[in-house]
């Protein structure tokens, strides 16, 4: 059984946008609606749209902090349908609206990087200097 519920995930992780309602998961694994959702839950220990929703926000904040799209863009590209919803669902998951999120992430992360890579630039050049001294 659990085969059949690892097969429903994949399709959900495949294309977290898509539209999934509970029949069509139950149906594409050869089951009635209520026992897929009884034995999704007992396997992962969420429901089928739990699941899902979750699987949406952390695709979302992935988008957030590797794209420049929009909220609004993030939003549709991850497969849900209100903005508003969305933003409440992300604030209570996160503790934060998607754009604290990116604002909170990307600043404190690229200059983090662009030192890190100029101190390695640095450190090179000081390093081709003291050998050509040396030679």
């Amino acid at each position: 059984m659990a085969e059949r519920v690892k097969r429903v995930i994949e399709l959900m992780q495949g294309d977290p946008s898509r539209t999934f309602s509970l029949g069509e998961m139950a149906e594409s694994v050869n089951l009635s609606p209520p026992y897929f959702c009884y034995l999704f839950k007992s396997i992962t220990g969420v429901p089928p749209a739990r699941y899902l929703k979750s699987l949406r926000m952390r695709q979302a904040a992935i988008l957030l902090t590797t794209t420049f799209l929009s909220v609004k863009e993030v939003v549709r590209n991850v497969g849900f349908t209100d903005e508003s919803h969305f933003v409440r669902d992300f604030k209570r998951m996160y503790g934060v609206t998607p754009s604290g999120y990116r604002n909170g992430v990307l600043p404190a992360a690229e200059p983090r990087g662009v030192e890190h890579l100029d101190i390695e630039a640095t450190q090179s050049t000081e390093a081709e200097q003291m050998h050509t001294l040396g030679a």
